[in-house]
């Protein structure tokens, strides 16, 4: 997309008319403290991300413990433009939650949406159209693989996501500077501007 296209997409996703899930679910308040609460559960639904509320919240409950074990560990500190090797891996330990605990009606994405608000500055969002801009879109830098495991997944992807992190930092950091009525960090903006450039993707392809 032309710098000038996502820049416009952004301000307007971040002008709060309503339309998009911000500021709602960066503005909601959530547990307090570092580990993450009952409440936290809940924000899923304000990046609509198709859900059976009840399953998906008594879904993720049963994933606290984990989700907490993992958030606790020395490594997940810091930002992930500055993330080494050992925090990108810490990370992926919690992509693998979903493979030591398979859970109906959570999976990455959901997961995701609810780990980032710990973390803003460290750890990424994901969902389809994510995935879509790093395993199908041009010449794809995490090709599926059938049987890879979803830590195995986090393993391929962050590296990659840091690098689109790091090289265009001054665009998302241009969109950090458009959210006025609560501030975001860089990984939220590529998020908002991943979501599109996959959605895109997909229409298109729909469309061909």
């Amino acid at each position: 997309m032309p710098v000038g296209e996502v820049h416009a997409y952004a301000a307007n996703y971040l002008s709060g008319n309503g339309e998009w899930a911000y500021p709602a679910y960066d503005a909601y308040e959530g547990t307090e403290g570092p580990e993450i609460g009952d409440a936290d559960l809940l924000v899923v639904s304000l990046l609509n991300a198709g859900q059976r509320a009840l399953p998906t919240y008594y879904g993720l409950k049963k994933l606290v413990p984990s989700m907490n074990e993992i958030l606790a560990k020395p490594e997940l500190e810091g930002t992930f433009a500055d993330a080494n090797a050992a925090t990108l891996s810490a990370i992926a330990d919690l992509f693998g939650i979903i493979d030591k605990y398979p859970t109906p009606q959570v999976q990455k994405t959901k997961l995701m949406k609810v780990l980032h608000r710990k973390r803003p500055q460290l750890i990424p969002l994901f969902d389809e159209n994510i995935r879509r801009c790093y395993s199908e879109i041009g010449d794809a830098p995490v090709p599926p693989i059938k049987e890879r495991t979803h830590r195995e997944f986090g393993v391929a992807w962050l590296p990659e996501l840091q690098k689109d992190l790091r090289e265009q930092l001054p665009v998302w950091n241009h969109i950090v500077g458009m959210a006025k009525i609560v501030p975001i960090t860089p990984l939220r903006a590529i998020d908002i501007v991943g979501w599109r450039m996959g959605r895109k993707s997909a229409q298109s392809v729909a469309v061909s």
